[in-house]
């Protein structure tokens, strides 16, 4: 089997071992991650809950499930707790058995992992940037009737941001329900922009499988914590598949208090927003780069100047103490694309000041 692509961001000991840096002096936008850091409540519960580790977590993380089922506001067998969403994009396939996938492109690398390995045969459709990688919808509706078992969708997007009106997703799975189509919609950034989540309609449509993370807006990606929400029949069939006692004790305690702490959930949305909006405008600033509009806590920009890929330019950064996402590796993206996370307003204005002057 071909080899697999596994490149993420996020990767400070890696870096700091290669530049000969500290890794605490790293200041990393590769990984897209809530500024604000760990709800203190939840760093609280689980600084006091260390004990929990003497003993098994529940084997399907049942009191996760129950408090998370009651904030994303779905029955609880309508839900699925695993470690992280990947672990759940990667219990997709063997719950499903897909024989032909369709995936949208530029996007997350695992989608097309946990196929491969499930033997599942995959075509792309692919966001242009002369659209501002927004989804075209009637083209995508052409290409269904192609035949597919099941289609991936992010939503925003990622390394993009862009954002597909909810209106525009439900009319994808309408559509795909015809060609008896399952419709997987990764919301992992969704948090930043909940309105246009699909997560309720998803208890309601046999053919769609909402994925959400804990990683990126509660800020605890160390502790791998993800969901996905369907009809109760979907929500069965992988329980199946499903391992026992994947989210370990501690995750589970840290994702309980931080859905819970809603005052943590309201500045997180507001300071983002303020954040993003600032460094979008400071880097439009920047001549020779191109950032494209975000929905998320992050945003890609395009190099326009000749004779600089993002790759020499992340390589360059780092020697400074920055990390930024190369987006090389993304099919549909060329070595001239990169992202960057939304950072605190000071980590934001070392980036752009070293950007400015590159």
């Amino acid at each position: 089997m071909q080899k697999l692509n596994h490149t993420h961001g996020g990767n400070i000991n890696e870096v700091a071992k290669r530049y000969g840096l500290r890794p605490e002096g790293i200041i990393d936008f590769s990984a897209s991650i809530n500024p604000l850091g760990i709800s203190e409540r939840a760093r609280k519960a689980v600084v006091e809950s260390l004990d929990s580790v003497l003993h098994y977590p529940e084997q399907f993380a049942e009191s996760l499930t129950a408090e998370a089922a009651k904030f994303y506001s779905v029955p609880p067998d309508c839900l699925i707790a695993g470690n992280g969403s990947t672990e759940l994009i990667y219990l997709l396939p063997r719950a499903f058995r897909p024989k032909k996938a369709l995936i949208i492109n530029p996007t997350f690398s695992e989608y097309k992992n946990a196929l491969k390995i499930a033997g599942c045969s995959i075509d792309y459709f692919l966001m242009l940037e002369e659209d501002g990688f927004r989804l075209r919808v009637a083209p995508l509706m052409r290409v269904l009737k192609g035949g597919y078992d099941i289609l991936y969708i992010c939503n925003p997007g990622n390394p993009t941001g862009a954002l597909i009106p909810k209106s525009d997703i439900l009319e994808i799975v309408d559509k795909a329900s015809s060609h008896d189509t399952l419709c997987i919609v990764d919301e992992a950034f969704m948090d930043f922009a909940e309105e246009e989540s699909v997560r309720k309609e998803a208890v309601e449509r046999p053919n769609l499988i909402v994925l959400r993370s804990m990683t990126k807006f509660f800020g605890i990606p160390g502790m791998r914590v993800g969901f996905a929400i369907g009809n109760k029949e979907k929500i069965g069939e992988m329980m199946v598949y499903k391992e026992p006692w994947s989210v370990n004790a501690l995750a589970t305690i840290a994702a309980i208090e931080s859905i819970g702490d809603t005052e943590y959930i309201k500045e997180s949305r507001r300071y983002v927003a303020e954040e993003r909006e600032h460094l979008h405008s400071s880097l439009k600033e920047i001549h020779w780069l191109k950032p494209f509009p975000s929905a998320a806590n992050y945003i890609l920009l395009k190099i326009k100047r000749d004779g600089v890929d993002a790759d020499c330019l992340a390589a360059a950064l780092a020697k400074e103490g920055i990390l930024i996402r190369s987006c090389s590796s993304f099919e549909g993206l060329g070595n001239r694309f990169f992202r960057v996370a939304v950072r605190n307003r000071e980590e934001n204005e070392r980036l752009v000041e070293l950007l400015a002057n590159q």
